[in-house]
């Protein structure tokens, strides 16, 4: 019997054991968190946590009836197969109610089927490409369609007169469809695209790309590469070729406020486009930080991954108070979600009913040092825009 028989097979034992959750287990919500708690990227796993833990810290761990439980299961790093299989052990041996998380997203378009076939509400804190949408009407996007800042970045950089572009991303789906969106946008306003490359996720020296970009004399750099590390070896190398002095670079969470302390000086001036910054001054995002602060240390700031995780807690403490009493039902309770507005720490934001994608404020921001610590400035902001509809 293989894999997909084995999972349909379970499924069906879970049916006729119930419908329905059994009156004790309707005292416990749990939801399932897949993220990469350890390997290259654990950063964002660990953000995730503390996201998760600061909103619970706040508003406490009940919600519709039920005492939620986070469940936590770690990829280890990129890996789509086992992200499939421990959301299929969550859903069928678990019994959670809601997922979240799912960083990269060929992760989260693996986990799809399992979403679709047992009709789980799925939080996806960050995950970005615009394919995963139409893939499961389960998903819940907390973060961004990934062709948006690439759009903005390339319209911006027109309008600062910028005329030759370059494209440098991960060679992964959101990074694709940066690029894509970048050029496509830069190219109708009249700009020319000077070169581009796609980098293996597993890259260490970005020696060789610098000196693509130094020789192609481009004016403005798109940039789509995971934070961390590799954010950190390509800035360096920019930065040794003299680039960082001389072209505008446009990124998007590669140098978040939580992660400067990565960075040397060669970081500053560094612009990006997003939908939070740490910076941003309203009642939520303060009280976000002072949260952080208190539990996890007086340096540590929020991210975009944070913001995820949080946001995305509040949404499904929203779904289950919208099935108080009951048993929880997915569809029912992912239905009230589209149209819900709330205010973020980002800002308000409001879920478009037709895309399940947050209507939100981008930032643009760029990286300075004040009083002796670096930090992203936002020098723009554009106000409530609106997901780009499904293909």
């Amino acid at each position: 019997m293989d894999r997909l028989q084995n999972f349909v097979l379970a499924l069906a034992m879970v049916a006729i054991a119930g419908q329905v959750q059994t009156a004790g287990a309707q005292d416990v919500a749990k939801i399932g968190i897949i993220g990469q708690f350890t390997g290259p990227f654990a950063v964002t796993g660990e953000q995730y946590r503390q996201g998760l833990e600061s909103y619970m810290a706040q508003h406490g761990n009940m919600a519709g009836g039920r005492k939620v439980e986070l469940v936590y299961r770690d990829t280890g790093g990129p890996n789509p197969a086992l992200a499939k299989r421990l959301a299929e052990e969550l859903l069928v041996r678990d019994k959670v109610a809601i997922l979240g998380g799912l960083y990269l997203s060929p992760e989260a378009a693996a986990a799809a089927p399992a979403v679709n076939e047992t009709k789980t509400p799925t939080l996806l804190f960050n995950a970005a490409s615009p394919s995963l949408m139409p893939a499961s009407a389960y998903f819940v996007r907390m973060g961004q369609n990934i062709s948006v800042p690439a759009k903005i970045g390339a319209e911006w950089a027109r309008g600062q007169g910028k005329s030759r572009g370059y494209s440098v991303v991960g060679d992964y789906t959101p990074g694709h469809d940066t690029e894509a969106a970048f050029i496509e946008t830069f190219s109708a306003a009249g700009g020319q695209i000077v070169g581009k490359d796609r980098v293996p996720l597993n890259t260490v020296d970005f020696a060789p790309y610098a000196e693509r970009i130094a020789n192609a004399n481009p004016d403005v750099l798109e940039v789509f590469i995971p934070p961390g590390a590799a954010a950190v070896s390509f800035i360096k190398a920019l930065a040794a070729r003299g680039l960082t002095q001389k072209i505008l670079i446009i990124g998007q969470g590669e140098a978040e406020d939580s992660d400067l302390h990565l960075f040397d000086d060669s970081v500053i001036g560094f612009h990006s486009i997003i939908y939070y910054s740490s910076t941003v001054d309203n009642a939520e995002n303060n009280t976000l930080k002072a949260t952080l602060q208190q539990k996890f240390g007086a340096n540590v700031l929020p991210s975009s991954f944070t913001l995820g995780a949080y946001d995305g807690l509040h949404l499904a403490y929203k779904m289950l108070e919208s099935q108080k009493g009951k048993a929880f039902d997915g569809t029912a309770a992912l239905a009230t979600l589209r149209g819900f507005s709330w205010k973020s720490p980002r800002g308000p934001v409001t879920i478009d009913p037709a895309t399940r994608e947050p209507i939100e404020n981008y930032y643009i921001r760029r990286v300075e040092k004040k009083d002796g610590r670096m930090q992203n400035v936002v020098i723009k902001t554009i106000e409530g825009v609106k997901p780009p509809a499904v293909k």
